[in-house]
């Protein structure tokens, strides 16, 4: 069978240019902020025979896409700019694709470009344990410009080697297995799911069981668009008729009957319930423990909707990471399609915000939106809704108060009035005495009083400030104890917000 080739490698070191070359279209034009948010999967023919590659994003909140991505594959190509080098999700590819078990082929890129240094990049890949095969090792690594296209032939050269090597096999007859590399809810179209298959040949009018989805296979289209009859090993391919949504990474397999189809749905329905149930089990006894003998984290309800299922999970995993000792973000929901009346109505309920990533709200529910106020924000590039997270939970936690002493008087002496009682005349040693402000008595150092004052005097008027250097007279409201020598230090207090 063709190899499944997923293409890895740091955010920007040019995977989907280099994929865009390979399939002579262009993606990357109309992603978010120039980056890849979905798993894109895409069959190419080359002078060695059909290629299937599945471009996975790059950017951090994908670990779990990424991960998922390197299960599906026999060979992953590691894309590392020459003129950047090695970067954490480099690494991080590198982790996941040994973990997998999976061969590794490194396309060194931009090598067109000022400062790319092929031989550095070599070096820290070798730190790595993936030694270049000029080097004595045995990972091929091959310089390419995937703007300017030098070396791509000898990239996918190196990859049908690899491959060979590999001896890939497969039964192409008998009844499709495989896995969900991606799914999303179409308003036209309803239940789409990318499937990747792995043994056997699925048909038009088969009976798939998937996740907690079963149906029968309406039509099957391949990478180009085109519609097609039957697809076997190595294809993927995206097909229509699940009843419902299947999680990105779920197994599909072909079933007998419908009988058998909604067994094995219902089972996995039980399944996922059970493993609610445990974690909403686990939460609560942990809140039990978070909240003994501290105070309570402040918690920031979430419902996310995405449009497809990977990007729902990478969002999930990545709002969960936000949480600190100060605050929490609680997903109450989370799921593919647009954000309808109940989620509205969820959100009122449990006093939670909406975030939609690259779907809207439908009518009924912007009607309970804009009546209730409940804050919802559209995105499409995951970095700002995770910014935009960070924000509101910033604005959840309580002010901190600063002090600050704004000025301190020295008593010279004490006297008493009728009138006021004990009055201390002062001199100001240090910045400005407003009468306005809150003060404290201290002697030596230590502070013994903290009150208000009742009257600031210059002289035998009234003020309201005495600047450094200049006496005064003051008198403390309820303190009599004062004596020469005390401090009168006066403070201001002041909120700042905090921020995550």
């Amino acid at each position: 069978r063709s190899p499944v080739v997923t293409v890895m490698g740091h955010v920007d070191h040019g995977k989907t240019t280099l994929l865009d070359f390979i399939r002579k279209t262009k993606v990357v034009d109309g992603e978010a902020g120039g980056i890849t948010q979905h798993i894109g999967a895409y069959e190419v023919e080359t002078s060695k025979g059909k290629i299937t590659f599945i471009d996975t994003p790059g950017h951090a909140a994908f670990s779990s896409m990424r991960a998922r991505g390197a299960n599906t594959t026999d060979i992953v190509i590691l894309v590392v700019a020459a003129n950047d080098g090695i970067k954490p999700q480099t690494e991080e590819a590198i982790n996941h694709a040994k973990a997998a078990g999976v061969s590794i082929v490194v396309a060194i890129n931009k090598i067109d470009l000022d400062g790319a240094d092929i031989d550095k990049v070599k070096g820290d890949l070798a730190a790595k344990d993936l030694a270049p095969e000029d080097w004595g090792g045995t990972t091929q690594m091959v310089p390419v410009s995937a703007l300017k296209g030098t070396g791509v032939d000898k990239l996918l050269e190196s990859v049908s080697l690899e491959a060979e090597l590999l001896e890939l096999r497969a039964h192409y007859k008998g009844q499709a297995q495989g896995v969900v590399i991606e799914s999303e809810l179409d308003k036209f179209r309803g239940s789409v799911a990318t499937f990747l298959i792995q043994n056997g040949t699925l048909k038009v009018g088969d009976l798939v069981a998937s996740g907690n989805s079963i149906g029968k296979i309406k039509s099957i289209v391949n990478s180009d668009g085109t519609k097609i009859k039957n697809a076997g090993p190595s294809a993927a391919v995206e097909v229509l008729g699940l009843n419902n949504v299947p999680n990105a990474g779920d197994p599909f397999q072909v079933v007998e009957n419908e009988k058998q189809a909604r067994e094995i749905a219902e089972y996995r329905i039980t399944k996922e319930k059970e493993k609610k149930l445990l974690k909403q089990k686990d939460d609560s006894a942990g809140d039990l423990f978070e909240s003994l003998g501290q105070e309570s984290k402040k918690v920031l309800n979430v419902i996310v909707k995405t449009d497809v299922g990977g990007t729902c999970e990478a969002i999930a995993a990545s709002l969960n990471d936000l949480s600190n000792d100060l605050a929490k973000v609680k997903i109450v929901s989370s799921g593919v399609g647009g954000i309808t009346e109940s989620d509205a109505n969820l959100a009122l309920a449990v006093d939670s915000i909406i975030l939609g990533f690259n779907v809207r709200a439908d009518n009924s529910a912007k009607k309970i939106i804009e009546d209730e106020s409940i804050p919802l924000s559209y995105h499409s590039i995951i970095y700002e809704l995770l910014d935009d997270v960070k924000a509101r939970m910033s604005g959840l936690l309580d002010p901190i108060i600063k002090e600050e002493i704004v000025g301190t008087a020295e008593v010279l002496e004490v006297f008493n009035s009728p009138k006021f009682g004990q009055i201390a005349g002062c001199n100001v040693i240090e910045g400005t005495v407003f009468k306005n402000k809150p003060v404290r008595v201290l002697r030596d150092e230590i502070v013994i009083f903290e009150g208000e004052l009742d009257s600031l005097r210059r002289f035998k008027e009234d003020v309201n400030e005495v600047k450094n250097g200049t006496e005064c007279g003051m008198g403390i409201k309820n303190y009599k104890d004062i004596k020469p020598g005390d401090k009168i230090e006066v403070y201001d207090r002041k909120e700042e917000a905090q921020s995550m």
